[in-house]
């Protein structure tokens, strides 16, 4: 074999190595945040919204189902029109910290909606901490 053959397999031998570890160093990277077990335990138990000056306001109750205080609950909420289209999304937090096993906490969300057309909305547990 010639020295540019053994050139070129060299070549090729130190791409499939940098390849592989470059593929190994992404497995090791964490790809984003994990829900916590615990945090199905955190129910939403009811929850009413209403539009004021523009704004759509949604006020509801979540109830801690752990068997341990939970400290900071957060809660994310989407409204959408009559034909089911997204108006917009918004966050919040319970209002009690911390939440004892077992009891409730009040939370509010506010949703821009300046023309009024939200009409339904969907309201879930995003995240918790212990």
């Amino acid at each position: 074999m010639n020295r540019n053959g053994k050139l070129m397999i060299l070549g090729v031998i130190g791409l499939i190595v940098i390849f592989t570890g470059l593929y190994f160093l992404f497995q090791l990277v964490p790809q984003g945040p994990h829900p916590q077990a615990f945090v199905s335990n955190i129910t939403v138990l009811n929850s009413t919204g209403s539009n004021i000056n523009g704004v759509y306001v949604i006020n509801g109750v979540v109830e801690n189902k752990n068997t341990f205080n939970i400290t900071v609950v957060n809660l994310n909420a989407t409204g959408y029109n009559a034909n089911g289209f997204e108006v917009d999304t918004g966050d919040g937090f319970t209002t009690l910290s911390p939440i004892p096993a077992g009891k409730n906490s009040n939370f509010s969300i506010s949703l821009y909606d300046p023309q009024k057309l939200v009409t339904t909305y969907h309201v879930q547990v995003s995240d918790a901490s212990k």
